[in-house]
C-alpha cells in the first residue's frame, strides 16, 4: 500500500466534509470542472440517478443513530425561510432565503409553488457569487494567482502520490480524456472538483453549467430583476487553497476510491434535500460509506479549515446580506449547508435582530424528467405553510421536525 493510501486511511476524516462542501457550499466543483474536463462531460443529458443509501442504513439499524446526530443541529430541518427586518425597517417587505444544492438534477431545479411564488414576487436575486454567471470572470479568478491552483516549488502530484495511486489517477484521467501530464501540477482540491461531478450535469446557454443557482439567475435576468453576489470567486478560491497540501491529497486519494459510489451518494443527498432534512445529509453519507472520501469528518487540521470554509464565510455573507434585507424583497439563494447550526445563516441573522421563520417547502412526487425545463411544483402554498412535508417512504426513520427541534413557528432562537 502506498504512503498516500496509508495517510488516507488514517487522515481522510480531515478533508471529507471539505470535499463534499465543494458541491454544497460553493458550487466551485461545477465551475472548475469546466476547465479540467472535456465539455461533453458537462453536457451529458442522461438521467444519472443512483440508488439511495437510506434503505440500507435502515436495514442495518444505523438510521436511528444518524437521526440522533442530525437532531443535535439547530435549524437542521428546512431549506426555505422568510426574513423580516427588525425595528425601523419592519415596514420593508419580507425577503426569503433558499438553501440550494449546486446540481442540475431536474428534481432540484423544480421549485415548489411556495418557493416559486416568493421568487416571482421578489425585487432581486442574491447569490453566493455572480462570477459563476460569467466564464470570463471565472477564468480570470482561476488563473489570476497561480498559487491558488498549482502546487508549490515545481512539485507535481507524483511527489505526493505513491506509484499505485499515481497509476490509478492516470487511468481515471485517461478514461475522461485528460492526460495526467496536463494536470500534474494542479493542487489536489482543484483536481478533485473534476471527480465530484455527476454525469447528469449539463451546460446552459453560453456554456454555463446549469445548476439551481444559475437557473434562478437566468430566470431573474429574463424578468429584468437585478442579480447580486455576496462573494467573489477569488474569495472562494482562496478558501479552498488554504487547506494544507497533505490534507488535500489525503482527501483526494480517498475520493478516487469512492468515485464509483458518487451516483448513490448524490442520490441520497438529493433525497434528503428534497425532504428538507438538511442536517441529516452528512451523517447519513458518513454512516453509509465510512471508507469514502465524500463524508463528514473531523480530525487534526479540519477545525481550522472548517472555520474558513463555513464559519468565516457565513459571517461575511450575513454582513453583506444586510443592505439587501433592510431594503426588503430580496430572494437569497446560497448552499443549503450554510443555513443550519449555531454559526449558520439562520442563527446569525436572528442574532442581528431579523425575524427568520421557516416556510416548509415540500415537493410533489411528480418531477420533470432529466433534461426537461423545470416547472413549479403544484402543492397548495397555504397548506405547505402550515404542514411540513412528510418524509419519503424510503426514509422510514425520518420524521418532520427532527434536527435541533426547529419548527415553522420558531423565529428567535
Amino acid at each position: 500500500m502506498s504512503a498516500a493510501s496509508k495517510a488516507a486511511r488514517t487522515g481522510r476524516r480531515v478533508t471529507r466534509r471539505s470535499m463534499t462542501g465543494l458541491v454544497w457550499q460553493t458550487g466551485l466543483a461545477v465551475l472548475v470542472a469546466g476547465f479540467l474536463l472535456p465539455s461533453a462531460s458537462l453536457a451529458a443529458g442522461a438521467d444519472c440517478r443512483g440508488a439511495s443509501l437510506l434503505p440500507g442504513l435502515a436495514a442495518d439499524g444505523k438510521l436511528a443513530a444518524v437521526e440522533a446526530e442530525a437532531a443535535k443541529t439547530v435549524n437542521g430541518e428546512g431549506r426555505f425561510w422568510r426574513i423580516e427586518a427588525p425595528g425601523s425597517d419592519a415596514g420593508a417587505p419580507p425577503s426569503h432565503l433558499l438553501g440550494t444544492m449546486h446540481l442540475g438534477d431536474a428534481r432540484v431545479l423544480a421549485l415548489p409553488e411556495v418557493v416559486a411564488s416568493a421568487f416571482e414576487a421578489s425585487d432581486g436575486l442574491v447569490l453566493e457569487t455572480t462570477d459563476v454567471l460569467d466564464q470570463t470572470k471565472m477564468a480570470a479568478a482561476l488563473f489570476a494567482d497561480p498559487t491558488l491552483t498549482t502546487l508549490p516549488d515545481g512539485k507535481t502530484l507524483g511527489d505526493y502520490l505513491g506509484p499505485e495511486d499515481e497509476a490509478a489517477l492516470a487511468a481515471k484521467l485517461s478514461a475522461k480524456g485528460v492526460p495526467l501530464q496536463a494536470v500534474e501540477r494542479l493542487q489536489p482540491w482543484f483536481l478533485s472538483s473534476g471527480f465530484m461531478l455527476p454525469a447528469c450535469l449539463k451546460d446552459a446557454s453560453g456554456g454555463m453549467p446549469l445548476v439551481l443557482d444559475t437557473s434562478l439567475a437566468k430566470r431573474a435576468e429574463a424578468a429584468g430583476r437585478p442579480v447580486a453576489g455576496l462573494e467573489t470567486a477569488l474569495e472562494q478560491l482562496s478558501v479552498m487553497a488554504a487547506l494544507p497540501i497533505k490534507d488535500q491529497m489525503d482527501g483526494f486519494v480517498a475520493l478516487m476510491a469512492a468515485e464509483d459510489r458518487l451516483g448513490d451518494i448524490f442520490e441520497t443527498m438529493i433525497e434528503l434535500y428534497l425532504g428538507e432534512h438538511v442536517a441529516t445529509i452528512m451523517p447519513a453519507i458518513e454512516a453509509a460509506v465510512p471508507d469514502g472520501g465524500m463524508l463528514v469528518g473531523g480530525g487534526e487540521g479540519y477545525a481550522a479549515f472548517e472555520a474558513k470554509l463555513i464559519t468565516e464565510r457565513n459571517l461575511r455573507m450575513a454582513e453583506r446580506l444586510e443592505p439587501h434585507l433592510k431594503e426588503g424583497g430580496a430572494f437569497v439563494a446560497v448552499g443549503a449547508l450554510h443555513l443550519p447550526g449555531t454559526s449558520g445563516l439562520v442563527a446569525l441573522l436572528r442574532q442581528r435582530g431579523y425575524r427568520v421563520t421557516r416556510v416548509p417547502a415540500p415537493v410533489t412526487a411528480s418531477v420533470p424528467a432529466s433534461g426537461e425545463a423545470p416547472e413549479a411544483a403544484t402543492d397548495d402554498p397555504r397548506k405547505a405553510a402550515a404542514t411540513p412535508a412528510p418524509p419519503p417512504e424510503t426514509m422510514p426513520g425520518l420524521t418532520p421536525g427532527a434536527g435541533g427541534g426547529d419548527d415553522a413557528g420558531d423565529t428567535k432562537k
